[in-house]
């Protein structure tokens, strides 16, 4: 079962939509434009009846909150009517922050800050919530979390939530930067998802531009093709075409 993501070249490029169950990761160079495809799919998806759970890890909810409803979209209805759920992992790190600085040593900080099983725990209340519905989540991003603990902790949490998209039936989405973390996590995360699109913003002479190259890097065991489609970042969201912008 594949479902539109409501990007006409997208899901032409992943055959229909994406794959559900799955889990799906959104790679690419921070400043890529990640977090705006992820919630321009958040919208999207809202829009086609799932239910959506966001993990706000590199900004707070507020701003995620403000970002969402930047495409047109009534948030608060839609959080009111439970289809919508965010959790502030990033709030959640300031205030720990707040109230041990600077007291305790920062890696009990962290320990205390990120306790996966309290991830879970809310994830699992929200899936159970909406058993039988469509569901999406989203965790944007996963990179903090590997610059903080072991990576094997990290990938033990992944793990969990992949088994968690397979019961619910639903579509686990996590971006991950690149170039900030070992060659191997990142090689690790592409083999561990079943679809992953990777971003690469264009160069100018004038510095980075408002888009550049997607390429779907993995979709399942399908064989993918190496070429490349072009994005821009609009006010509209994402445009994604097959030629290079004018």
């Amino acid at each position: 079962m594949v479902d539109p993501t409501g990007i006409k070249v997208l899901d032409e490029i992943l055959g229909g939509g994406i794959p559900r169950p799955s889990a799906v990761g959104v790679i690419g160079a921070v400043g890529s434009g990640k977090s705006s495809l992820v919630r321009q799919l958040a919208v999207n998806m809202l829009e086609r009846d799932f239910r959506v759970l966001y993990y706000a890890i590199d900004e707070s909810a507020e701003d995620v909150r403000e970002s969402v409803g930047s495409y047109g979209i009534d948030v608060s209805k839609y959080e009111a009517d439970g289809r919508l759920a965010f959790i502030d992992i990033f709030a959640l790190g300031v205030e720990r922050l707040a109230e041990a600085y600077p007291v305790e040593e920062p890696e009990k900080i962290v320990d205390n800050t990120f306790k996966f099983s309290d991830l879970v725990a809310q994830g699992r209340s929200f899936t159970l919530k909406h058993l039988g519905k469509k569901q999406f989540v989203i965790m944007d991003s996963l990179t903090p979390f590997f610059l903080m603990v072991e990576a094997k902790r990290v990938f033990q949490f992944g793990q969990v939530l992949k088994y968690a998209t397979r019961f619910a039936k639903a579509i686990g989405l996590a971006t991950l930067h690149t170039k900030v973390l070992d060659e191997s996590i990142e090689n690790a995360m592409v083999n561990f998802a079943d679809v992953v699109l990777e971003l690469e913003r264009r160069k100018t002479p004038e510095g980075l531009s408002r888009g550049g190259t997607m390429r779907l890097v993995k979709l399942g065991k399908t064989p993918v093709s190496s070429r490349g489609y072009y994005y821009e970042m609009t006010p509209q969201g994402i445009m994604i075409s097959t030629a290079p912008p004018i």
